[in-house]
């Protein structure tokens, strides 16, 4: 997975470097802005390195400097194409994202008064790349677009931060980033600059964290990412002043602490699970994705089921203790409630785990008691009857084990 990345940001930097190079830049702009790129590519994402966040923009990434060479009236050359293809693979990768790309080409649009922009050859190559993935997504996953979908956006859509909450850090960094641009190029900062897509680009990534509501570090990295690019790429190293270096490096160093910060929900369980079953078949029940992963990697078991959680049972949980529904809806979330539980039960039939991971905690918010959840459907409680209880986890998880399954 680091291979690939890393492929991938190498033909990201080797793509607006030839972009840079067919509209003439200078060499000493072309240098400082792949050393820029790289270091905001690969060391600084740190805890957010290959996420599907961190992929996205860096597939991105060329767009947004397509669209700043563009905006100071150049012409990046055809390889502007292949910057449009990967546009359209980050917005299929991750949708929220799709205003990182959109708003360089709606000021476009804004500052020549003509719908042009929207037709650029890197453009419509975004734009055929996501009509095709949606194509695809139709026609050979109905099921998501029919089933899945609908129950996403009904229990696990609305669970999201205060709006107040999640506003403070993208403004905080909105603003900072202005600040450094002017700084960083004091003699000839204008909007009319190459600055304003990255900024534009970060006004995105700051749209993206907020509509996601989740306030989780990977959905900031977008707007960690452009804000910090918009004001490093101004740098010039003839004209930087000492104290505004100093200045970016603080900021950059706080930023990248935040992008590093990782919780662990759950204690150590590798050691305990492996005292059970050395190649463990481990199936979770619960809404947190990282009880089962990356733990199945570590203890180099086989994950037994289809889905990483509960997490749409979860939603509707939560939702029915904290709101009054009118009837239709609570009716529409127990049913999701009771798809959640055939998805478990036949992964519990198919996969056959001898080891199961309960969690205590609903959306690691509230005390919950899982294996009551799953022992209230007869079937699942039938299956779940051939498993004893070991000691927990430091109270957080509970642990099940298949005596006839382990090794």
């Amino acid at each position: 997975m680091i291979i690939l990345v890393m492929i991938e940001i190498v033909a990201a930097l080797v793509i607006i470097d030839r972009a840079a190079a067919a509209a003439k830049l200078e060499a000493d702009e072309r240098s400082i802005t792949a050393c820029v790129l790289a270091f905001l590519f690969a060391v600084f994402p740190s805890a957010v390195f290959g996420q599907r966040e961190h992929i996205a923009v860096v597939a991105m990434t060329p767009f947004v400097a397509i669209a700043a060479i563009r905006w100071r009236g150049l012409a990046p050359g055809p390889v502007a194409i292949l910057a449009g293809l990967g546009a359209g693979l980050g917005m299929s990768l991750k949708p929220y994202l799709t205003l990182v790309v959109g708003l360089p080409i709606i000021l476009c649009v804004l500052r020549q008064r003509s719908i042009r922009p929207l037709f650029t050859p890197e453009a419509c190559a975004a734009a055929a790349v996501v009509i095709g993935y949606g194509a695809v997504l139709a026609i050979f996953f109905p099921a998501y677009l029919l089933t899945f979908a609908p129950m996403v956006t009904a229990a696990y859509v609305p669970l999201r931060m205060d709006f107040g909450d999640l506003l403070f850090f993208p403004a905080v960094m909105l603003v900072a980033s202005v600040g450094l641009v002017r700084l960083l190029a004091p003699q000839d900062f204008k909007w009319e600059g190459g600055a304003t897509p990255w900024l534009a680009a970060a006004v995105g990534g700051a749209a993206s964290f907020i509509i996601q509501g989740k306030g989780w570090t990977y959905t900031a990295f977008a707007l960690c990412m452009f804000a910090s690019a918009a004001p490093l790429l101004q740098a010039r190293t003839k004209t930087l002043r000492l104290p505004v270096m100093i200045c970016a490096l603080a900021a950059i160093v706080c930023i990248g602490s935040r992008l590093s910060l990782q919780v662990r929900p759950f204690p150590p369980l590798e050691g305990r699970i492996l005292a059970l079953a050395k190649h463990p078949r481990l199936i979770t029940i619960g809404d947190h994705v990282a009880l089962g992963h990356p733990l199945v990697r570590q203890i180099n078991a086989t994950w037994a089921g289809n889905t990483c959680g509960q997490a749409l049972a979860a939603g509707s949980m939560l939702q029915q203790k904290s709101s009054q529904l009118p009837e239709g809806e609570r009716a529409k979330l127990d049913g999701i409630i009771n798809f959640e539980r055939r998805l478990l039960l036949e992964d519990l039939r198919a996969g056959r785990p001898n080891v199961i991971l309960v969690d205590t905690y609903l959306l690691s918010s509230m005390p919950f008691d899982w294996l009551a959840w799953a022992n209230s459907d007869p079937d699942l409680k039938a299956e779940l009857s051939r498993y004893r209880e070991v000691a927990d986890a430091d109270g957080r998880v509970r642990i099940l084990v298949d005596p006839s399954g382990s090794e």
